[in-house]
């Protein structure tokens, strides 16, 4: 970090490598208390992929063989080896990657990680059964009237050109900066095989894995001692984006496990909350070691189990603030998520449809508790959102959070 002061290490951490003050570059030594070493990877993202949150935070665990956790983006297979050699590691030397879940940042490296280690492919066994399923196709395939919405809204407003997410489908060459789109993602998604399709309660060693879905259907929390591994699940500084409750693509529908037959259990704000539960139950004096923020603007940003708690009462006002809009008379969803996000700027399709998900996200979980009634607009386009006078959802959220 030239020209800066380094920060306090907090303890329990060891700095390897110093980098960007949002963390990219920065390579860490974790401390199990004598248990399996661990390190973490500042993973850079491509040069057109997005920057808000910072790198993905890939981690290195030495325990019956060597497990990476994340490798991040397509296209930053170059930043991870980078940060891998600083610890004496190539990519050959992992024997397995782990993904938290399916989402680019985080599952996008895969393919080209695999292509020069060698190493296998775990995630949950949901991200095989939506590996084949674009965002777009899960809510085209959707036909509740919300997800209709939604689709209007963005179409009214669409962005000139393509949004990126970084990388190609063949291993780059040079830097790792390679550019590239939505296509050459999921391409890559639909191309990949898992070599272990991972359930809830799995251990391989000292590490355990625990399906934790909400944010995505296929996310997993990973415990190793004190330390559990996060995702996107709970993150430091930021509150992540719950799901809307999808239902099943209908030719998916019929082959899933039993377990997961519920699109609700899997999909959307109220498993997500459901999940943070689980976590805040885990035990106490836990570390987080999240996908995103754990340093950022040149601190590190360390944070335990109880940020579980603080993101369920976030959602818990959320739905009080989304109440105060529809009282207000804010009734349309599109006018919904700009009072609702009126902090803050929707000014591209991208910006808009993000928020108005997860005002989505809010409104089913009031549909599913009695407290609203979504209506759809006769002769017309849209919705309208209304209030019933009961608010279940408190107590059903309060009962969550812990004392």
């Amino acid at each position: 970090m030239t020209g800066t002061i380094h920060p306090d290490v907090p303890s329990g951490i060891t700095v390897r490598r110093w980098g960007a003050e949002n963390g990219d570059g920065l390579v860490i030594d974790v401390d199990t208390h004598g248990g399996p070493l661990v390190h973490g990877i500042g993973v850079e993202p491509p040069a057109d992929a997005s920057r808000a949150n910072g790198p993905t935070w890939a981690y290195v665990i030495e325990d019956d063989g060597v497990t990476l956790i994340d490798p991040g983006h397509l296209g930053s297979i170059d930043f991870l080896a980078d940060g891998l050699n600083v610890f004496g590691m190539k990519p050959s030397d992992v024997d397995r990657m782990v993904v938290t879940h399916g989402h680019w940042d985080h599952d996008g490296g895969v393919a080209e990680f695999a292509d020069a280690s060698g190493a296998e492919f775990w995630a949950h066994e949901l991200w095989a059964a939506y590996s084949p399923y674009s965002y777009g196709q899960l809510l085209r395939a959707d036909k509740s009237p919300l997800r209709i919405e939604m689709t209007r809204i963005g179409e009214r407003m669409r962005d000139t050109g393509p949004r990126t997410y970084g990388g190609s489908v063949t291993k780059p060459t040079g830097n790792g900066k390679s550019g590239g789109g939505r296509d050459n993602y999921e391409a890559m998604r639909s191309s990949m095989e898992l070599d272990r399709g991972i359930v809830d309660g799995f251990k391989h060693g000292a590490i355990e894995y625990l399906h934790t879905p909400g944010h995505w259907p296929d996310e997993m929390t990973i415990k190793l001692g004190n330390l559990i591994f996060t995702g996107d699940h709970v993150l430091p500084e930021i509150t992540p984006h719950p799901s809307m409750a999808y239902s099943h693509p209908t030719d998916l529908s019929a082959s899933l496990p039993d377990r997961y037959k519920n699109p609700r259990d899997v999909w959307g704000l109220m498993a997500y909350l459901k999940s943070l539960h689980r976590v805040c139950q885990l035990g106490t004096g836990l570390t987080i070691m999240p996908a995103h923020r754990l340093f950022n603007r040149n601190q590190f940003r360390m944070t335990d189990e109880r940020r579980a708690a603080e993101i369920i009462a976030f959602h818990l006002e959320r739905c009080d603030a989304l109440v105060r809009a529809i009282e207000d008379g804010y009734t349309d969803l599109e006018l919904a998520t700009r009072e609702l996000f009126s902090y803050r700027p929707l000014t591209g399709s991208y910006h808009l449809m993000s928020a108005a998900s997860e005002t989505i996200s809010h409104v089913e979980l009031l549909e599913d508790t009695g407290d609203m009634v979504v209506h759809d607009v006769e002769d017309g386009d849209g919705v309208r959102l209304e209030l019933t006078g009961s608010r279940h959802y408190r107590d059903v959220i309060r009962e969550l959070i812990p004392d």
